[in-house]
Formats: structure tokens, C-alpha cells, sequence
């Protein structure tokens, strides 16, 4: 099989370089992807658990803690107790944070437009239906409008 036939690699070849572009136009806001991923979140539903935050972004609970930790030592997030269960902490952005996530949301959403503007609407949905499926069906996971169940 040519690389070029090979699906897998394609995926990792447009991953890179989404991934790339995305952390170059986000490089001097000093922000990582998966910290984008977290501001974003929380910018839309402030007072999410970690817990919750690695189900809706499919990332590792560890890895949403470190992008908290790295957060809330910047200032830009702070978390607060539940006030229903003690042991869950809720994340909510700070005032500087609310002002970080915009601009670096909006960056990074520039660079994902760059990035599969070679693709027609109509391509990009379908890409997006396909390869939610594919998620889907490796996670277990379903994709709603807004976050992933």
C-alpha cells in the first residue's frame, strides 16, 4: 500500500499540521492546545469539573490537570470547592482569563480555517460526520452540537 493510500497516515500527516498551525498562531500567548481546549470550555460552561472537562474534550484526566495547574498558576483560571460534594473542585476563568480564551479562540480558530480552507463547506462537513464516526465508534463517545457524551 503507497502512503498515500494509507488512511492513518494521512490523519497523522493533517494532524500534525492543524496541530502545528494551531500552536504557532497560539505560540506567543504562551497557551498549548490542550489549554486552548480548557478555556474554550470553560469560557461556555464556567464551573465544569476536571472530570467532566476530560469527557467533553476526550483528553486524559491527567492531562486536564496539568492544563488547570498551568492555568490557575497564570491566573487565568481559578477553581472553587462544589458546594454540593466537597471533593470536586469547579474550574471557572478569571477576568484575564475570560480575555485570553477569546483571543486565542478566535487564533486558533483562524489557523483550523487556513488549515482546511483547501476544503469546500460541504467537504469539511462531510470529513467531520466521517471521522466522527470513526471516533465514535473507537471512544464510545457521542458527539452532540456542543460537547462530546
Amino acid at each position: 500500500m503507497e502512503l498515500t493510500e494509507n488512511i492513518l497516515w494521512l490523519l497523522k500527516q493533517a494532524f500534525y499540521y492543524s496541530l502545528t498551525s494551531v500552536n504557532e498562531a497560539v505560540s506567543q500567548d504562551g497557551v498549548t492546545t490542550a489549554q486552548i481546549g480548557v478555556l474554550r470550555q470553560l469560557s461556555e460552561e464556567p464551573g465544569l469539573s476536571a472530570a467532566e472537562l476530560a469527557r467533553r474534550l476526550l483528553i486524559t484526566p491527567q492531562g486536564v490537570q496539568v492544563a488547570l495547574t498551568a492555568l490557575e498558576r497564570r491566573g487565568l483560571v481559578e477553581r472553587r470547592q462544589d458546594p454540593h460534594h466537597a471533593r470536586i473542585l469547579q474550574s471557572y476563568l478569571t477576568k484575564e482569563g475570560r480575555k485570553v480564551a477569546k483571543k486565542v479562540v478566535a487564533d486558533a480558530l483562524e489557523a483550523h480555517a487556513k488549515v482546511f480552507g483547501v476544503l469546500t463547506t460541504d467537504e469539511q462537513k462531510t470529513l467531520r460526520e466521517l471521522l466522527s464516526r470513526v471516533v465514535e465508534q473507537g471512544t464510545g463517545q457521542t458527539f452532540r452540537a456542543d460537547h462530546v457524551t
